[in-house]
């Protein structure tokens, strides 16, 4: 089965997915998408998407954990927009959200 862990920040989303066989994980990739600040919320909206999009596709992915920065004081309404975005993107590819 193959698992995401997301944490994501106003400027950046990092990101590990890994293998869970036999109560083990085996990390497959480790990343950040870093958000380009020029972007509008909309576009940065779409790049998140689209980028999110390509890796369940890739590694085919089950499972994923979604850690939101609560530390963010400003952009809190870009920060649940990110989150929302991303747990439509993962529903619609039947990806489960842990929680």
């Amino acid at each position: 089965m193959i698992f995401i862990d997301l944490s994501v920040f106003i400027d950046k989303i990092k990101f590990k997915i890994f293998k869970l066989e036999n109560n083990e994980r085996h990390y497959l990739s480790e990343d950040e998408i870093i958000i380009p600040v020029s972007f509008s919320i909309g576009e940065k909206l779409n790049y998140i998407r689209k980028y999110i999009k390509t890796l369940i596709e890739f590694y085919h992915i089950e499972l994923a954990y979604m850690n939101i920065d609560e530390k963010t004081n400003i952009d809190v309404i870009d920060i649940v927009k990110i989150e929302g975005v991303m747990q439509e993107l993962l529903s619609n590819y039947g990806v489960r959200i842990c929680i």
